[in-house]
């Protein structure tokens, strides 16, 4: 009786408390130095329909994110998206990403798809966004297609 009241004893005050170890393998998808704010413009560089598309813009984006999510906001215009990366960084210093955005319109379906692309240069970059605007009929069949290319550069905003 004495040998289990011992080793109940002994389990209780005696019982080790290990932490367990996390582990795991970081890819890196979007440069840190990307992350911040940015004073950003943007100029039309070739356009299929010029005046469908804005020749210039000058904007303020916060990019921030995780893993293979890149957040952007504008907090000028409230603007807010979330970013897949399929495209894995290699040099430390290039972003590119697509994405695209469906709606209908009157029946009509309306493809937006960006393509983007940015090398970082220390506190700036540079790079081109891509945009295709397709117009589709209820049979989906392709009635009009749209492309703008515009050269972007940033320049990054000091954290206060």
């Amino acid at each position: 009786m004495k040998r289990i009241l011992l080793i109940i004893f002994s389990l209780m005050f005696f019982s080790a408390n290990a932490l367990s170890l996390k582990g795991g393998v970081s890819e890196e998808y979007i440069p840190n130095a990307f992350f911040g704010s940015w004073g950003v413009i943007s100029k039309l560089n070739t356009a299929s329909n010029p005046m469908m598309f804005n020749p210039q813009s000058r904007d303020i984006w916060t990019l921030s994110g995780y893993s293979n999510i890149l957040i952007l906001q504008n907090p000028q215009s409230g603007a807010y998206s979330e970013i897949i990366i399929k495209e894995k960084n290699k040099d430390g210093k290039t972003l590119k990403f697509q994405r695209e955005k469906n709606v209908e319109e009157n029946g009509i379906k309306i493809k937006y798809k960006e393509q983007v692309s940015f090398v970082l240069m220390g506190n700036t970059f540079s790079g081109t966004d891509k945009f295709i605007v397709e117009k589709y009929d209820k049979n989906n069949t392709l009635i009009k297609k749209d492309e703008a290319t515009y050269l972007i550069e940033g320049v990054k905003i000091p954290a206060n």
